[in-house]
Parts: structure tokens; C-alpha cells; sequence
């Protein structure tokens, strides 16, 4: 009952902690487009905006590594909090572009923070099997708030000042629900943590794996704010169907890791989908919807899959919010490309094509070392024999004389070992060197080396 309250405690920390700074973001965004022409608007929050977040989740880490008290008691967070605030008030009220960037992109570092707070929660309080759909569902509260803000006023609440009020409403409730957790969440789930961590290569082959996925991502789609200025597209509206692709990722994920990130795989057809609807005008709000339910998948899998890894040991905790990072980085890259090729329609679809390519190839390779159990010498030497008994249709007793054949034992060891004669043993050798095309003993070894 305890694990069960605390997981729902965690969930709505993690939506409410994305509803503000989701929802601040775009309030900075909409604030950004009075002051810059889309084009630059997109490059300011999609690309440095990005980056900035990258870095607070980086800070994060390095927080977490040196300084992992800060990142477990309640008045690190309430400052980390307060601080965010500030810089998203500062950055919707600005009168100066410059300064509204300036602000903003301090917000974009501080969300970041926040972001390796809520994570480092996830890893250190939630059990492995629950992690997806706490983590899914939480985001999938703050998208649909998101979209509910944006409801009042005739849809322009998100770009006024007074959105400021349930912001600081928000912080305040999730100050109340991190008080209001099990003293003992994180110390009893710490204790059961493994002590073997994972090494570097394939650290290295993971945050690559999560880079490239969003990459690809983002460049054949990265929210052109040009939808949103001519009307065509609801921001808020099609955010809410992030949702379901968050809840369905979530839910996936915690089912079978395995389903989860061949879903997210999967997903990376969705640039291609995006890339041939370009071209039409009509197309925009589907584009949009389709975007963000496929970015559900992506987000729940790179974020799952580093707490899965930052979980195993106590010193690998730092890695809770890379997930997150890496992706950032990718979806940054993504966009930034995206925007230089977004003329040069059949460049873009070669170049999606080639690292769709790659990212596939490294994403196996990390699969086949994550998701796939590692088999010990006895193990793989067991499953050769199997197959090679399942090729040559072996009976159940031809496969018992065949094992102990293997094993160097003479007719009549094989036969005190089955209790059977030694005449029923040489008729089942017999049907076995037929079945194998073999003339002995000798011969049927060296086949099964082979």
C-alpha cells in the first residue's frame, strides 16, 4: 500500500513538475514570436533552447555525482523551484527581445534541473517493473494540463501574464506532494539497488543509441512555429496527444522492456510519414498530432532505459536524467538540421535515409547486449546442441543416446545410463548416423564441431 501511494505521489511530482515547465516554455515561446520572426523563433527555443536544458541536465549529473544530498532533501528542490519561477516570470514579461531570450534560456538550464530532480526520484523510489507507466502517465498529466490552461481565455492563457498565478499555484503543490512522500522511499529502495554497474562501451553505445533516434526524429519534423502563427495548428490541442503516445509507451515498456524500444524503433517511421505530408499545406495539424503521439514513444524509451542503467548501483545514479540529456542533444541536432535542409526536400529524405540506416545498426547492437540474456560457455553450447538435434528431427530417445554420445560414453555406459540394452542403444546410433548422413562415431563429431 505504501509502494502504491508513493508511486502516485511521484507521478503527479513528475506531471505537475513537466505541466509548469512545459507550459512555461511555451508561454516563453509565444512571448519570443512578438519580438523575432518564426524562422529565428524556431532556432531560439528548438535548437539553443535545447542546448540550455541539455546543460541543466548535465549540471544535474555532476550534482548528483558530487553532491547527491542536494538532489534527495526537500529544500534543494524548493530552491531549484523557486529559481525556475523567477526566470519564467522574467521571461514572459520582459519588454526587450533580448532580454526575454536571455531569461529564457536561464529557464531552459533551470528546467533542466528540475528535470533531474523528478528523474532522480523516479530512479531512487519507483520500482524497475513500475517505472514506465509512472513516468508515462505523469508526463501524459502535464501534456493534457497544458492543453486545459490553454483553454481559458479564448485560448490565449498560456500567453498571458496572469498564467503566472497557477504556475506559482503548481510549484507550491509539488513542494507539498515532495513533503508528503514515505521518509523511508528512497533509503528502502537504495538498499536494494545492485552493485555491479555497467561499463563505459556500453554507456557509450547507449547514449549514442538515444542521440541518434532523436536525431532522426527531429529532422524530418521539429514544430515550426510558422503553423502557429497563420492558425493552422493548436500547440496546446495537439500536445494533448502526446499523452496517448506516452501512456501506450509507458504502459508497453513496463509489460516487456523488449516491446517498448521495438515500438520506439519503430516509431522512426514516422520522419518518412512527415517528409512525404510536408508538401501539403491541408497536412500541418496531422503532422503535428502524429508527431507528438510517435515523440511519446521516444521519450518514455530513452528515459526509461537510462533509469533502468542509473538503478543498478548507487554510483550510477548521476545517470538518472541522460536520457533525457542525450535525447535533448539529438533533438536539438535534429532540428537544427532540419531547418538548414528544410528547402532541399530530396537532400533531407537521403540524409533521414542514411542515419535511419545507422541508427538502426547501433540500435540492434545495443539491443543485443541489453535486451538479450548473455549465455555462459555451458549455456550456448546446450542451445547449439539443441538445434542441432531439432535439424536432424531427432526422437526424444535418440536425443538421450545422442547427448551421451557427445559426452565420450560407450554403448555400454549409454545403456546403464538409460536402463535399456545395448542392442536398443546401437539401434538408435544407427538411426542417428542415418539421419545424420554419418558412417560413425568419429564422423558425427566432427559434424557436430562444424
Amino acid at each position: 500500500m505504501n509502494n502504491r501511494r508513493n508511486n502516485i505521489i511521484i507521478c503527479l511530482i513528475i506531471g505537475l513538475c513537466f505541466l509548469w515547465t512545459g507550459s512555461g516554455y511555451l508561454t516563453w515561446l509565444y512571448h519570443l514570436m512578438g519580438f523575432y520572426p518564426t524562422g529565428s523563433v524556431d532556432v531560439l527555443t528548438e535548437v539553443v533552447g535545447y542546448l540550455f536544458q541539455v546543460i541543466g541536465l548535465f549540471l544535474s549529473a555532476l550534482l548528483i555525482r558530487q553532491r547527491h544530498a542536494l538532489f534527495t532533501c526537500r529544500s534543494g528542490f524548493i530552491v531549484i523551484a523557486l529559481f525556475d519561477f523567477v526566470l519564467i516570470a522574467l521571461s514572459a514579461m520582459a519588454t526587450d527581445g533580448s532580454f526575454a531570450l536571455l531569461f529564457g534560456h536561464g529557464m531552459n538550464l533551470f528546467h533542466g534541473l528540475v528535470a533531474g530532480f523528478y528523474l532522480m526520484l523516479l530512479v531512487t523510489c519507483i520500482p524497475q517493473q513500475n517505472r514506465g507507466i509512472v513516468f508515462g502517465l505523469g508526463y501524459g498529466l502535464g501534456s493534457i494540463g497544458s492543453w486545459l490552461l490553454s483553454l481559458i481565455g479564448n485560448g490565449n492563457f498560456l500567453q498571458s501574464r496572469f498564467v503566472l498565478i497557477p504556475y506559482i499555484i503548481m510549484i507550491a503543490c509539488t513542494v507539498a506532494l515532495f513533503f508528503s512522500l514515505s521518509p523511508n522511499a528512497q533509503t528502502d529502495t537504495e538498499k536494494a539497488i545492485e552493485s555491479k554497474p555497467f561499463a563505459l562501451p556500453f554507456l557509450c553505445l547507449a547514449a549514442g543509441t538515444v542521440f541518434l533516434l532523436s536525431l532522426v526524429k527531429n529532422l524530418g519534423f521539429y514544430f515550426p512555429s510558422a503553423d502557429l502563427s497563420d492558425s493552422s495548428v493548436s500547440l496546446e490541442f495537439t500536445r494533448a496527444f502526446y499523452a496517448v503516445g506516452l501512456v501506450a509507451a509507458g504502459f508497453i515498456s513496463d509489460k516487456n522492456r523488449r516491446y517498448g524500444a521495438i515500438c520506439c524503433l519503430a516509431a522512426l517511421v514516422f520522419p518518412f510519414i512527415s517528409l512525404l505530408l510536408a508538401q501539403d499545406v491541408d497536412a500541418s495539424a496531422i503532422i503535428w498530432i502524429i508527431s507528438y503521439v510517435f515523440f511519446g514513444f521516444f521519450t518514455v524509451f530513452r528515459v526509461i532505459l537510462f533509469a533502468d542503467i542509473a538503478g543498478k548501483t548507487k554510483d550510477s545514479l548521476f545517470l538518472a536524467g541522460c536520457g533525457l540529456l542525450f535525447g535533448r542533444a539529438g533533438d536539438s541536432a535534429g532540428a537544427f538540421i532540419g531547418m538548414l535542409l528544410s528547402k532541399h526536400t530530396v537532400v533531407l529524405l537521403i540524409l533521414v535515409t542514411a542515419l535511419f540506416v545507422a541508427t538502426v545498426f547501433v540500435f540492434f547492437a545495443f539491443y543485443q547486449k541489453m535486451y538479450l540474456p548473455n549465455m555462459t560457455s555451458k549455456q550456448r553450447e546446450e542451445a547449439l546442441l539443441l538445434a542441432f538435434e531439432k535439424q536432424y528431427d531427432f526422437s526424444s530417445r535418440e536425443r538421450d543416446v545422442f547427448e551421451l554420445i557427445i559426452k565420450g560414453c560407450s554403448n555400454s555406459e549409454i545403456a546403464g545410463e538409460l536402463f535399456i540394452s545395448e542392442n536398443t542403444v546401437k539401434f538408435h546410433i544407427k538411426n542417428i548416423l542415418r539421419k545424420t548422413q554419418c558412417t560413425n562415431r568419429i564422423e558425427l563429431m566432427k559434424l557436430v564441431s562444424r
